[in-house]
Parts: structure tokens; C-alpha cells; sequence
């Protein structure tokens, strides 16, 4: 009596039972890898994030800018806000930690905070700048913002972006427009920026306290902001 010749359906099922329960989880993963695209969160959002922060900094500028130094102390009686501040390195990274937090929560309040938030950075910048520049040099006011800067405000840019686009994805979601809040790749690259985000803040924390410093006196010499530091 002849053995019946296996089926394809039978070798089919064979090579599926045979197969690492393993290798469903492994594809499923390199699909979302595949698929990550970093870029999608600085689109429109992030040209928001930039208006609102530039916007509110130059009104910072031109009004505290019109307001002589001498008189600073009618409009903020008491000491200078800045005096008390403790410029070193861990109450400097906390502190802008803070802020990135407060810019990224607005995936959870419909963009609120982060509206707040580059609202009030904007402001305080353009106020700081409009007072420095009254006595010194717009070389050493750059030489005071840019070397730490450039990286902390692109830190808090990517956080306010994720802030925006966020609560823009749920909002497509409850409209019907899309299947899901956020997708699985959304959300590994959520992580990632995550982690560059809070990687960028201590680099540019640890610039402010020991880089910046000497760029400002090699700039405009050891009083070139008027004698503080």
C-alpha cells in the first residue's frame, strides 16, 4: 500500500508549527523599527513652537529694552531677579529640566502648557536681552546665549513640537480621521526623543557653567556684563 504524498497545505502547516513563537514578536518589531520616522514631529508644530517663542521674545526685547537700568527698580522693586539665582551645574540642569517637562505637557492638556510655556521663556529671553544689551555688546550677549543655547533651546523647540503635535494626533482620533492616538512606531520614537531631548539639557547645563563663562570674558573681558557672572 503506497504512503498518500504530503500535501503543500500539510507542509505549510508543518513549517508554521515548527516556526519560533518567537519570530511573530521579532517581525512585528522590525516593522515598527521600519517604520520610524523622526522627522513627522517637526512639521507645522514645531514652525508654531518657533512663532510663539520668537514673538513673545521680541516683545520681551522692545519693552524691557525701552526701560532706561537706572530705572529698572520702578517697575521691579527689590533686588534683580537674577541675583539670587544659583548658577551652577545641577541647579541649572534641574531647573531647565523643569522647563522641558513643562513644554512636553502639553500632550496632556489639549497644548496648554506648552503655549505657557513658550510664552513665559519668550518673554523672560527677550527681557534678559533687552536689559543686557544696554550695557554690553551684541558680541557678548550672543557669546553669553549661543555656546549653551543653541542645544538647550533646540531641546525645549523638539519638547514644545511633541507638545503640539501630540494632543493634535488624539484630536484626529476622536474625529475619526485616524485609527489610533498613536502609533506603535510613535511611540518607541517618542522615547527616543525622550532620551535626546533630557541628553541635550545636562550637555548644555554643564556648557552653561563651564564653557559659556570663559566665552563671555574672551569675548568682551572679565566685566563684560557689567560685573556679573
Amino acid at each position: 500500500m503506497s504512503v498518500p504524498a504530503e500535501t503543500e497545505s500539510d507542509s505549510d502547516s508543518d513549517s508554521e508549527a515548527d516556526a519560533d513563537p518567537g519570530d511573530s514578536w521579532g517581525t512585528a518589531s522590525s516593522s515598527v523599527y521600519s517604520e520610524l520616522q523622526f522627522t513627522r514631529w517637526f512639521g507645522w508644530h514645531l514652525v508654531a513652537a518657533l512663532a510663539v517663542f520668537f514673538g513673545t521674545a521680541f516683545a520681551g526685547y522692545a519693552i524691557f529694552g525701552a526701560i532706561p537700568v537706572e530705572g529698572l527698580s520702578d517697575v521691579v522693586p527689590g533686588e534683580s531677579p537674577l541675583a539670587n539665582i544659583e548658577f551652577t551645574f545641577p541647579s541649572i540642569m534641574f531647573n531647565n529640566l523643569r522647563a522641558l517637562l513643562l513644554m512636553g505637557m502639553g500632550a496632556v492638556t489639549g497644548g496648554l502648557l506648552t503655549l505657557f510655556g513658550l510664552f513665559v521663556n519668550g518673554l523672560l529671553v527677550g527681557a534678559v536681552v533687552g536689559l543686557v544689551i544696554q550695557e554690553a555688546s551684541w558680541a557678548v550677549v550672543l557669546a553669553a546665549l549661543v555656546p549653551h543655547g543653541v542645544i538647550e533651546l533646540s531641546a525645549f523647540f523638539m519638547a514644545a513640537s511633541i507638545g503640539l503635535r501630540v494632543p493634535h494626533r488624539i484630536a484626529r482620533y476622536l474625529m475619526a480621521y485616524d485609527e489610533t492616538p498613536i502609533t506603535r512606531s510613535e511611540a518607541v520614537e517618542l522615547g527616543v526623543l525622550s532620551v535626546v531631548m533630557i541628553v541635550m539639557i545636562v550637555v548644555a547645563a554643564w556648557i552653561e557653567v563651564n564653557v559659556t563663562p570663559d566665552v563671555i570674558e574672551w569675548v568682551g573681558g572679565p566685566n563684560a556684563l557689567g560685573g556679573t557672572s
